[in-house]
């Protein structure tokens, strides 16, 4: 718990006292970081609701993983995070195109919308380079290592 006191410290000092820019970044990541949790208990505790997004319950628990240390490296450090929540992002876009879940598209990709407009990142064309990759790498993830997610879906 040592080791989360400055993040949790940092979230409740934005949450009383930052900005909206701020509170809309941190809120990101913490939803993230949230959702993370509940998918990576999701694959452990109901494997078989992980059919209802196509996904096999280890890749729901690994990205669930993903997604929790997405948010918490974005809450360490708001530079070296987005592109980890840009891939995480990427990931869950990526799950909802392939699934009956079709308005998460939408959410994931205005949420990373929106962290990045409320965000001060570095305006160089590697780290977009890098955010772009990260991005993609998300998404390359979802298709490609979950590729017998189709069979998740009819199972009973």
């Amino acid at each position: 718990m040592e080791l989360l006191a400055p993040i949790i410290e940092k979230c409740t000092n934005i949450a009383v006292s930052g900005t909206l820019e701020q509170r809309v970044s941190v809120g990101v990541a913490v939803l993230t970081l949230a959702s993370g949790l509940a998918h990576f208990l999701q694959g452990i505790i109901a494997p078989k609701s992980c059919a209802q997004m196509c996904l096999e319950p280890w890749f729901m628990t690994a990205a669930g993983l993903w997604m929790t240390g997405s948010g918490l490296v974005f809450l360490h450090d708001e530079q070296l995070g987005f592109p980890f929540m840009a891939s995480a992002m990427g990931g869950a876009a990526a799950t909802a195109l392939l699934s009956p879940m079709k308005p998460g598209v939408v959410f994931s990709l205005g949420s990373l919308a929106a962290q990045a407009y409320t965000t001060k990142l570095p305006q160089d064309s590697s780290y977009f380079g890098l955010t772009v990759g990260m991005f993609t790498f998300g998404i390359l993830g979802r298709v490609l290592l979950n590729h017998s997610g189709s069979s998740a879906a009819k199972e009973d």
